[in-house]
């Protein structure tokens, strides 16, 4: 009998199947997590890190040294995209000589004529490129858009954004040297993701461009313009004096009326231009020293952001509008939005029609001073670059404190912001929700 109940037991812890709780190994984890093809499929393969029990120095190292890069291939790169049906040939150009070893610049170029109605799928003609600005050592990314698809239409957006993600998962693009730029409606569009979406950008350089354009209800832009977003993102606009298109003179008052409200803006005109890219030859020791002097600041100090919306549009570095509405304390900040465009008389560059709310914020270390207007919270995403985890923080909202204590670090925050923006310079350990008075 008890040879029958030990034969059973023995039995019984067979059958069992042993579970194994140890977690995977951080290199697979962080792999994986690299390796993933998108923002989202990045997102779903946080977990994983996570459940392998890293600890926070180890997952910060781990994100700034990035993940490891191969060989590619170079010169001409297609990265086809279907945008409401669509079918986009877009390009990037790769130099013969890049190498995964060295960090290098990407241009974003925007062309022009995007009213254009999109062609009839099929041909098998490859796109022409024509480089009118070519510049150094650089990947350049051409993206596609037509009627429909402009580029200041949500689907333009996301469509550009989808692409440089693709290109830094495959290239080491180094991430203080993108930079947006573009000719005639290109220009205009470099106007449009400077006052819209500007925290990728080093510098915006719209060429024969008009932010007027963007003003024209025909145009259809996607939501609300604030021309002082611009102050996020160092400006170099050119046009030349004969532009049949946009002649500089009726772009001067907008440059003067941006330089009155302290945006950054270096404005060359080239008084024999039409609207061409004649003057490049002359241009380019200009353009390429500003871009040199303009590298990105991955945690700026100051930062402004104003918007009507939270679902988009909303962040600029590491501030997040989370909740619009009109606070008791709010402040007068001023809005840049009046020209001249003819002395004695004075108009709105952009009409408005939905509310919208504005957040000016200092760091000073661990403190922040922040004024608020129309806007009932916001968030700080919170750098170990920058701030001190071991102190406390401290936020003052329009003369009140609205925060004061320590700030944990989270490991899950660290990971999915570094995967929505794939940036091995812009990391962030906490997100600090705040409550405006």
């Amino acid at each position: 009998m008890r040879t029958i109940l030990a034969a059973s037991a023995l039995l019984l812890v067979s059958a069992t199947p042993l579970v194994r709780t140890a977690p995977a190994p951080v290199e697979d984890a962080l792999r994986a997590f690299w390796d993933a093809g998108s923002t989202g499929e990045a997102e779903k393969r946080v977990p994983k890190v996570v459940a392998a029990r890293p600890s926070f120095d180890d997952v910060l190292s781990r994100l700034k040294a990035g993940r490891p890069y191969g060989a590619e291939r170079t010169g001409r790169v297609e990265l086809p995209t279907t945008v409401r049906l669509h079918p986009l040939d877009n390009v990037a150009e790769v130099p013969p000589d890049y190498t995964p070893a060295t960090r290098w610049a990407l241009r974003v170029s925007l062309h022009g004529g995007v009213g254009r109605a999109a062609p009839a799928p099929g041909g098998d003609a490859p796109r022409p490129l024509a480089n009118r600005i070519p510049g150094g050592p650089e990947v350049v990314l051409h993206p596609r858009a037509w009627a429909g698809t402009e580029w200041w239409k949500k689907e333009a957006v996301d469509n550009l954004y989808t692409l440089v993600d693709r290109l830094k998962r495959r290239y080491n693009i180094d991430e203080r040297r993108i930079y947006l730029t573009g000719i005639s409606d290109g220009g205009t569009g470099a106007y449009f993701f400077g006052m819209r979406s500007a925290t990728m950008w080093a510098a915006c350089l719209p060429l024969n461009g008009h932010p007027s354009v963007l003003a024209n209800p025909d145009t259809g832009v996607d939501g609300e313009l604030f021309a002082g977003n611009l102050v996020n993102c160092p400006l170099h606009a050119v046009n030349g004096g004969r532009d049949r298109l946009y002649p500089a003179a009726s772009v001067a008052p907008l440059i003067e009326m941006f330089k009155t409200g302290g945006i950054r803006v270096s404005w060359q005109v080239y008084p024999e231009a039409n609207h061409d890219t004649s003057w490049w030859p002359d241009e380019r020791p200009r353009f390429e020293a500003f871009l040199a002097a303009h590298p990105r600041v991955a945690h700026p100090e100051t930062v402004s952001w104003e918007t009507e919306r939270t679902d988009r549009y909303n962040r600029f570095s590491w501030l997040v509008v989370d909740r619009l509405g009109v606070r008791p304390s709010d402040a007068a900040l001023p809005d840049i939005n009046q020209f001249s465009p003819r002395p004695a008389l004075s108009v709105p560059l952009f009409e408005r029609h939905t509310p919208s709310g504005r957040v000016d914020a200092t760091r000073r270390g661990n403190r922040f001073d922040v004024k608020t207007r129309g806007v009932q919270a916001f968030t700080l995403l919170l750098s170990p670059d920058v701030i001190d985890f071991d102190a406390p923080v401290q936020v003052t909202v329009n003369g009140r404190r609205a925060f004061d204590g320590a700030v944990a670090r989270d490991i899950t925050t660290l990971l999915m912001w570094a995967a929505r923006d794939n940036d091995r310079t812009m990391l962030y350990g906490a997100e600090l929700h705040v409550t405006v008075p």
